[in-house]
Formats: C-alpha cells, structure tokens, sequence
C-alpha cells in the first residue's frame, strides 16, 4: 500500500518521525495525527489501525528509498558516477531518514526493518545501477553476482547505521577501493 495522498503522506511522514523518536510501541494514533496536523477522523479514513499504518509504513520507506536513489543517480552520465554517487547514498540514507538514535529508541524493532528490508533494497540497487554494479572487480570476474555486492554494500551501510565509523569519507574510501573506484576513474567520468 503506497501513499495515496498528501494526507496519507504527511501521516506517513509524521509516523516515521514519531518512531525515531518514541520507538513504535509508545506510538498513538492520536499523537501521529496531531503530528501530520490532520483530524483523527482523517487518520482513521487512511489508516484504520496501528497495524495499517505500520504496513503503509514499509511501503513508504521502500518508496522513499527507490526514489531517492533514484533521483541521486539520475543525472549520473557513467557507471562509475552511478555507483560513486550510490554508495555515498547508502551511508547517509539510513542517518537522514531514521534520526540519530532509533536503536537506542527501540533496537528490536529497528533491527527488524533493517532485516526487513533488506532483499528490497538489494532489488532496487541492481536494478536502477544494472551494468553500473559490473564495476566491482568481484563482478567483473564473476566471484560475486550483482545482487550480492549489492547486499555486500547494503550490509556495510547498515553496519555504519548501527556502529557509526569514527570517518564516514575514510568508510566511503574503502567501499570505493572495493567497488573498484579511484579517484583517477571517478575525475575521468567526471569530465
């Protein structure tokens, strides 16, 4: 179930903030509409449980994951470029749209929706970079299959998530020299 709505997507929104906060067992539905500046009634005509609402939810994140990498890598000319702009993608996605501490909030649930949302993402990662992920000297040689370096860069991501580096760009550097992307290939795209 998607978004149907600038209602449905404010309470949607307002729902995630809230969980990243209070975690998902102390969530109200009265607090989620107060916070989406709807009506209950109107919560309700969308969401008529907590239930739908957290099934809505899933379907929210994995569309707000698609198409923010998506409009990432849109303008993105080579594979390289496309898979650079992926991986920069990956350590910020998770900080930027679950909050700064939502496993201390409630590690079980947000282990869960990592664990849940895994194969999705691994699916959206090889198609929207396809050829891009051929990249990968693992890829290239055949050791790995493009769903695994791409679950392989899923999984270092949520590493970072859950054990944040000390340096985010030095945790960028070594996926990059694993991806099989240096500086000289990248400025070469670039141009």
């Amino acid at each position: 179930m998607a978004a149907r709505g600038t209602s449905a997507e404010l309470i949607l929104a307002a729902t995630r903030r809230a969980i990243a906060t209070k975690g998902p067992g102390k969530l109200t539905l009265s607090e989620v509409a107060a916070a989406a500046g709807v009506s209950r009634p109107t919560l309700y005509r969308w969401f008529p449980t907590k239930h739908d609402l957290f099934a809505a939810l899933t379907e929210y994140e994995r569309a707000q994951f698609d198409g923010g990498l998506h409009r990432e890598i849109e303008g993105q000319r080579t594979p390289a470029r496309r898979l650079d702009t992926t991986l920069r993608y990956l350590l910020t996605y998770l900080d930027e749209s679950m909050g700064t501490d939502p496993i201390g909030v409630d590690p079980a649930f947000a282990l869960r929706s990592l664990a849940e949302s895994l194969d999705a993402q691994v699916k959206t990662l090889v198609r929207l970079l396809g050829p891009a992920l051929d990249q990968v000297p693992a890829v290239r040689t055949r050791a790995m299959s493009r769903a695994q370096a791409a679950e392989l860069f899923l999984r270092v991501a949520y590493s970072h998530y859950l054990v944040p580096a000390t340096d985010t760009e030095e945790l960028l550097a070594s996926m990059r020299a694993f991806a099989g992307l240096h500086r000289r290939s990248l400025t070469r795209a670039a141009g």
